[in-house]
C-alpha cells in the first residue's frame, strides 16, 4: 500500500533533515568532499518531499533538473 503524497513528503523531508544534521557533522570535521556529495543528496530528498505535498503520486529518479522541470522551480 502507497503512502498518501503528503505523508510520503513528509517522510523524505525528514530524511533530508537527517541528512542535513549529518552533513554540518562532517562540515565540522573538515570532510568537504563529503559534505558537497550529501547536500546533493539532501537537494534531491528535500524536492522530491516538496513535489509529493504538491500532489506528486510518483517521483522516480535522481535528477534534481528532472525534478526541477516537473514543477517548473
Amino acid at each position: 500500500m502507497r503512502n498518501k503524497p503528503i505523508t510520503e513528503g513528509y517522510r523524505w523531508l525528514m530524511q533530508a533533515k537527517a541528512d542535513r544534521k549529518g552533513a554540518q557533522v562532517l562540515f565540522d570535521a573538515e570532510c568537504y568532499h563529503l559534505v558537497c556529495f550529501l547536500s546533493q543528496q539532501i537537494t534531491e530528498k528535500a524536492l522530491k518531499a516538496f513535489l509529493y505535498a504538491q500532489g506528486e503520486e510518483i517521483v522516480t529518479g535522481h535528477s534534481n533538473k528532472t525534478y526541477s522541470k516537473m514543477w517548473r522551480i
